[in-house]
C-alpha cells in the first residue's frame, strides 16, 4: 500500500507542477480567493522556507537518505498497520515528487500561497509530507504517553504500576 500511495502522490504532484509550469510564467499569480489564496508559480532553489538555498546536490542526497529510511521503516514496522502505511506513502510520494524536480530542474516548483498570512509558497508534495510528519509525531507522542502501560505483546502490565513500595 505504501508504494501505491507514493506513486499516486508523485504522479499527482508532477501533474500539477506540469500544468503550473506550462500555463504560468515564473513569479506570476492567479487569485483563487482574493486576499487569501493564490496560485503563485515560484522556483524554490532551497528546502522548506528556502533554507539551504542553492544546495541542490546536498538536498538530493538528503532526499535519497530520507527515502531509504522510509523504505526501511515500512519494511520493519508498517506491516499490518494501515495508518502507518498511509503516512509513509504520503511521505515517500512527497519526497519523490520534490526529488524529481530537483534532479530534473535543479529546483522545486511551488505554487500554493496563502496571501492572508504570508505563508511560504508550497506544493502538493510538501502538503503530503507535512500531513505525514504531523501524524508520525502525534503517533510517537501517543506511544510515549502509553509507554509502560502495556507489555510489548500488548497485555496490560501487572504490579505496582509505577508506584514505589
Amino acid at each position: 500500500m505504501v508504494y501505491v500511495i507514493a506513486f499516486l502522490v508523485a504522479v499527482i504532484d508532477q501533474s500539477i507542477k506540469w500544468v503550473i509550469s506550462t500555463h504560468m510564467a515564473v513569479n506570476s499569480s492567479i487569485s483563487i480567493w482574493p486576499g487569501v489564496l493564490e496560485l503563485l508559480y515560484v522556483q524554490n532553489r532551497g528546502a522548506a522556507f528556502s533554507i539551504l538555498l542553492n544546495q541542490t546536490p546536498l538536498l538530493i542526497v538528503v532526499a535519497l537518505i530520507v527515502i531509504g529510511v522510509i523504505i526501511y521503516v515500512d519494511r520493519r514496522y508498517a506491516k499490518g498497520n494501515m495508518r502507518l502505511q498511509i503516512a509513509l506513502g504520503l511521505l515517500l510520494g512527497g519526497a519523490i515528487g520534490n526529488l524529481i524536480d530537483r534532479i530534473r530542474l535543479g529546483y522545486v516548483i511551488d505554487y500554493v500561497y496563502f496571501e492572508a498570512i504570508h505563508y511560504p509558497v508550497f506544493n502538493f508534495a510538501d502538503s503530503c509530507i507535512v500531513v505525514s510528519v504531523i501524524y508520525l509525531v502525534f503517533r510517537a507522542w501517543r506511544s510515549r504517553d502509553q509507554e509502560g502501560s502495556t507489555h510489548p505483546d500488548g497485555r496490560a502490565q501487572e504490579g505496582n504500576h509505577g508506584k514505589h513500595q
